[in-house]
């Protein structure tokens, strides 16, 4: 498994664990979270794209 998919598979578990938790600092951390390996996931693919297209 690929680390792209990981983190997108990352971002949907704490997605939906932001939206069933009911304090909401707790909410608004998990959700950030899950944005941040949501992005972190695209960069990483593009960042493989660009490295394999120097090859």
């Amino acid at each position: 498994m690929n680390q792209t998919a990981v983190l997108h598979a990352a971002f949907g578990v704490l997605l939906v664990a932001g939206i069933l938790v009911r304090q909401t600092p707790l909410r608004v951390g998990l959700i950030g979270l899950g944005i941040v390996c949501f992005v972190a996931g695209i960069v990483l693919a593009r960042r493989d794209e660009g490295s394999a297209a120097a090859e």
